[in-house]
């Protein structure tokens, strides 16, 4: 069965299904992602902190989610944090429809938000770090074609705990030979 995989830019409607994807992690899916429930912001400071990244002016933001539909349903999200405009960004990658992870869905969805940022940001460079540790997105990264270019110790966002990174070029040629 084909399905229809869409990107869209995120919505002021999109903020609580995001805080509601952080906030409802169980204690497995935090730990295999990296992510430190003890740096999470309350459910309302999250609210204001997506609020007033949705509200700056795309040229001056350092954060901007696409949203990922399958069928018309926002199943997860591709983020760009740390962005400098016209220069370089940090992609993250979520789905939190479970049925849907694992089934070469992502791959897809991650290069189309790819190619979305690189011209919505006029960007040069995006890289995505995600743990050593987490199968899923380092399999769906090297599968598309993004070279895996190091690997450091840190975060890979506010959320993150401080553990192993893989560091993957996400560059505009690799995603758009993936859809292709």
């Amino acid at each position: 069965v084909k399905m229809d995989l869409r990107i869209r830019p995120w919505l002021r409607d999109d903020i609580p299904q995001i805080v509601h994807y952080w906030k409802a992690l169980s204690a497995a899916d935090a730990e295999r992602m990296g992510a430190d429930v003890l740096r999470f912001p309350s459910r309302e400071e999250y609210e204001q902190i997506l609020t007033r990244q949705f509200d700056t002016p795309e040229k001056q933001t350092t954060a901007f989610y696409s949203m990922w539909l399958v069928d018309g349903s926002a199943v997860g999200f591709s983020s760009l944090k740390d962005i400098e405009y016209g220069i370089r960004g940090s992609m993250h990658l979520h789905m939190w429809d479970e049925t849907k992870r694992g089934k070469g869905l992502g791959g897809t969805l991650f290069c189309l938000s790819a190619i979305d940022f690189y011209d919505r940001f006029q960007l040069r460079e995006i890289v995505c770090e995600p743990s050593s540790d987490n199968p899923l997105p380092n399999r769906m990264l090297q599968k598309a074609g993004f070279l895996l270019t190091g690997t450091r110790f840190g975060r890979s966002s506010d959320l993150g705990a401080e553990q192993q990174l893989n560091t993957y070029a996400v560059t505009r040629q690799a995603a758009a030979s993936y859809l292709n």
